[in-house]
């Protein structure tokens, strides 16, 4: 399945990924190389959790998580 994502609000993040049937926001994830606890994935401006199954053909946002001290 192919799937949309793209970086917010730092675009670095734009392309396209193609992942096997069945695959969750988590595969999405490490299919990126990304820490899944820096980042919140969003479709349909609703946050999703790490094991929520993608749709061929979904468009996300990645929101990099920022904090500090």
């Amino acid at each position: 399945m192919r799937i949309k994502v793209r970086s917010f609000p730092v675009g670095d993040i734009e392309k396209t990924v193609e992942l096997k049937s069945k695959a969750t926001v988590i595969d999405l994830l490490r299919e990126l190389d990304l820490r899944p606890d820096s980042w919140i994935v969003v479709r349909d401006e609703k946050a999703i959790p790490e094991d929520a199954p993608l749709k061929d053909g979904d468009s996300l946002r990645l929101l990099s998580v920022i904090s500090g001290g």
